[in-house]
C-alpha cells in the first residue's frame, strides 16, 4: 500500500503528465470522461461543451478562451477542453467519441 506522502507525489506527477501530453499549461481540476460523447458549439462570443452521459442526460459547460481561441486540445485519440461547470475544469474525452 502507498503511503499517503507518496500517493500525492504521484496524482501531482500524474496531473504533470497530462498537461504536459495536450501541451497546455495550468493547473485544472480534471473530469475524465472517456466513455461519454460530447460536442463544442460556436455561439458567436461563446463556445459550448455538451456531453451525455450513458442515459442520454446532457450537460452543459462554458469552454474558457485564451487569446480569444477556445481551449480545446487534440492529442492522439484524446481531447481535453478547458471549461467553466461552477469551477474551471479540464474534460477528457475519447476523441472518436466527439458528436
Amino acid at each position: 500500500m502507498l503511503d499517503s506522502s507518496d500517493f500525492v507525489n504521484r496524482f501531482i506527477s500524474s496531473q504533470k503528465s497530462l498537461m504536459q501530453y495536450f501541451g497546455c499549461q495550468g493547473d485544472f481540476y480534471v473530469k475524465p470522461l472517456i466513455d461519454s460523447s460530447w460536442a463544442v458549439k460556436n455561439n458567436g462570443e461563446f463556445s459550448i461543451l455538451s456531453y451525455w452521459d450513458n442515459n442520454d442526460k446532457r450537460t452543459d459547460a462554458i469552454v474558457v478562451k485564451k487569446g480569444g481561441t477556445p481551449m480545446v486540445y487534440k492529442k492522439d485519440d484524446f481531447t481535453m477542453v478547458i471549461g467553466i461547470d461552477c469551477v474551471k475544469l479540464a474534460f477528457v474525452f475519447r476523441t472518436d467519441m466527439e458528436r
